[in-house]
């Protein structure tokens, strides 16, 4: 090469170093959260009409598009089935959308996945997107990827902790469920009639010693409580100490305690009075006893049922008149609002304006509750409880509202799980039509809220 060449090869090289990279074309991001209608599932074809109780559970999260100007274009396929990202399994579109959250731009992530059944693993850097600082994609329109199985081959949990995850009694038996991560794990012990979810475990009151609980598959013998004396809040002067005499139910739990409904006296032979009772199964202790006091019609408030908040800081209990002539007890009376420290109001903000009589389902999210209001058509409804406004977020289709059993919330304020005589679907309330179907034939009852009388 002589020296006029190689001057001029060395200037278009130092002119292309310094030149700026080419900037990537802007592309348009759709919601990451894309509703399973984009490739629906359909029930029937998932649950097999002879497959008798059926589950739905996530499968993997399946590619339906790759945006082009992403990293993730050209080397993540439509149809691409993602299994792990960084070594965390991802078996739903929202468990995905969870470990990518908060991601910064520019990170790597490793993802597994498989395509026409092949397995592969591919680095791919997040993708920033234009005109959100900040925020970063992997650039692909997911899906959720569902697999049905008979209860009993159901897997034994997604390895990670939901937030959300949920007791419930399927055909009798229990089962943690993952809702949003379409998991199931199979609970081992035999259910109780009432049972309060405390963490990953569940307590009841022991049938055999009326203050004692017993820890739900557990295997260990009755927890026995230390029934006092403890001071009685809520009653008029300064208070009395009481004894706790009997334990009715296992209603709910706040912060590490567990909510019982039972009863209490001052002193021997006196006549027992209803509470809700907190107790600290670690220390088997009674921590704190609130008085219920008495309806309008001078009947005692029972306890009978409760609901833990997402963030475990409240706890809503339902309150019911107990009709000591006939012991018949009537349908809702009034709420229990109350924190772990015993610090609570009987009948939260609203209530005189409209009062939900069939009851809550759960909590909303952390400050709003959710029930079912039968209008001209059933309306789900959600319940402020800081300013008391009722609002009307979603009707049930006339489809559902014949064999409609109930509607209880996951608590993200965005999901509700419809369940139906013979079918299950998660519902994000935002979208017009989507349902994510959970199960068929199968007998799915949320452990809590429910009154074995009726």
């Amino acid at each position: 090469m002589n020296p006029i060449s190689l001057v001029l090869l060395l200037a278009l090289l130092a002119a292309a170093c310094s030149q700026p990279p080419p900037e990537r074309e802007a592309f348009e991001v759709p919601s990451e959260i894309v509703p399973d209608w984009v490739n629906t599932v359909d029930p029937d074809e998932l649950f097999p009409t002879e497959g008798g109780c059926l589950l739905a559970v996530g499968d993997g999260v399946r590619v339906l598009e790759v945006l082009e100007g992403t990293a993730a274009y050209g080397m993540l396929r439509a149809g691409d089935i993602l299994l792990s990202v960084d070594g965390v399994s991802v078996n739903s579109k929202e468990m995905l959308l969870r470990e990518l959250a908060d991601r910064p731009v520019g990170d790597v992530v490793t993802v597994d996945g498989t395509r026409i059944g092949e397995p592969f693993s591919i680095d791919i850097v997040l993708t920033p997107v234009p005109g959100e600082p900040g925020r970063a994609v992997l650039g692909i329109v997911p899906e959720t990827k569902l697999a049905p199985v008979a209860p009993p081959s159901a897997p034994t949990g997604s390895g990670s902790a939901d937030p959300f995850s949920r007791p419930v009694l399927l055909n009798g038996r229990i089962y943690l469920h993952e809702p949003l991560a379409a998991v199931w794990s199979p609970y081992p012990g035999v259910p109780a009639d009432r049972m309060a979810a405390l963490g990953s475990d569940l307590y009841a009151v022991a049938a055999a010693d009326p203050l004692s609980l017993v820890k739900v598959g557990g295997g260990g013998d009755p927890i026995a409580i230390e029934p006092g004396p403890v001071m009685l809040e809520g009653v008029v002067g300064q208070g009395v100490e009481v004894l706790v005499t009997g334990f009715e139910a296992a209603l709910a739990s706040v912060g590490d305690l567990v909510l019982v409904g039972g009863e209490v006296a001052a002193g021997v032979g006196d006549t027992g009075i209803f509470t809700l009772i907190a107790v600290d199964p670690n220390a088997r202790s009674v921590v704190w006893i609130r008085a219920l006091g008495l309806s309008q019609n001078d009947n005692p408030l029972v306890a009978v049922e409760g609901y833990r908040s997402p963030s475990g800081e409240q706890a809503l209990i339902t309150l019911v008149e107990h009709d000591p002539a006939s012991d018949a007890r009537s349908d809702v009376w009034s709420y229990y609002l109350i924190d772990e420290y015993g610090e609570g109001v009987v009948g939260p903000p609203g209530i005189d304006r409209f009062f939900p009589t069939s009851g809550v389902t759960g909590w909303y999210d952390e400050g709003s509750l959710l029930y079912v209001a039968d209008l001209s058509v059933p309306q789900i409804v959600t319940w402020e409880l800081d300013t008391g406004d009722h609002s009307p977020i979603r009707p049930v289709s006339a489809e559902d509202a014949p064999d409609l059993v109930t509607v209880t919330p996951v608590g993200d304020g965005q999901h509700v799980v419809q369940v139906r005589e013979s079918e299950v679907s998660l519902i994000d309330v935002a979208l017009p039509e989507p349902a994510r179907p959970i199960s068929r034939g199968c007998r799915y009852e949320p452990i809590g809220g429910i009154d074995p009388r009726q």
